[in-house]
């Protein structure tokens, strides 16, 4: 422990205030580094592994995402290493992010500036953009290392993220080759072992395709995932309820910037995360 440099709060007032209110964040730093130290001493190295990293913003990534309850974000991260070991098709790729280079040049995913009305940082996803020949795995190991770069923002840990997937000339058949096995194992993924805040989820561009997706989906989604599911169809102005015009794109009704742009911006973001000697 003395070699760790411990976690000093930055958080503007705002959102210490925030974390204190919806999260049950001890706003004495002392009282925050006892929990954080709790949770890792709770940690089942023997049984789950060796931690992946000991550093303290690593933990209250998770304690965050469990609203400080330490039995629930024992069982994230644990999960989290779980996960890890036992599907390394997605999470071989993810600690080899140089294989990811196609599809992040793809520009299938982007941050939108700005955050939706309830705070969340806002994800578009094009999967339309998808290659029907492209690996499954390179999509799921390309949606987790965007999570983790998220994860690296502490208002993103805090305020949670939101998420609007836009299905146009969405290809079924990159769909059926997820076997019912992997299909469970990323659900798990995503529900009990990334420490993200998973505010809302709109869907544009559907069509009836998409009640044969969720028909596969359905039985591995948690009820409170499944209510924050909004369709939308191609009444794009639905979404503003939930996130302000001015951040999306022209194309969803907003007068934001354009897709493309910010695509491409955030391909160069993860990009920077590859080591360069590795990098394709």
């Amino acid at each position: 422990m003395s070699c760790i440099k411990r976690y000093e709060c930055t958080l503007s007032p705002e959102l210490l205030e925030k974390a204190v209110k919806e999260l049950n964040e001890p706003r004495d730093n002392e009282k925050r580094l006892q929990a954080i130290d709790e949770l890792r001493n709770n940690y089942d190295a023997e049984k789950f592994g060796p931690l992946v990293r000991e550093d303290d913003e690593f933990f209250l990534r998770f304690l965050r995402a469990k609203k400080f309850n330490q039995k629930k974000a024992l069982t994230v991260l644990q999960n989290y290493h779980n996960v890890k070991k036992e599907f390394k098709e997605v999470f071989g790729k993810v600690n080899n992010p140089a294989v990811l280079t196609p599809i992040i040049e793809k520009e299938v995913m982007m941050m939108l500036p700005g955050v939706a009305k309830n705070g969340a940082a806002v994800m578009l996803s094009r999967h339309g953009l998808i290659d029907k020949d492209m690996d499954i795995y390179d999509f799921m190991a390309y949606g987790v290392f965007s999570m983790e770069k998220l994860l690296e923002d502490e208002a993103i840990q805090i305020n949670g993220i939101a998420t609007i997937k836009d299905l146009e000339n969405f290809n079924m058949t990159f769909f059926t080759k997820i076997s019912p096995l992997a299909l469970g194992k990323m659900t798990k993924v995503w529900q009990e072992a990334m420490p993200m805040r998973y505010k809302e989820s709109h869907v544009v561009n559907e069509g009836t395709f998409y009640d044969v997706i969720m028909a596969i989906v359905r039985p591995f989604l948690k009820k409170k995932l499944l209510d924050r599911i909004h369709l939308h169809g191609t009444n794009f102005k639905g979404i503003h309820e939930f996130i302000d015009p001015s951040i999306l794109p022209p194309y969803l009704d907003g007068t934001g910037p354009d897709p493309d742009g910010l695509a491409k911006l955030w391909g160069e973001t993860l990009m920077e995360d590859m080591p360069q000697d590795t990098a394709l």
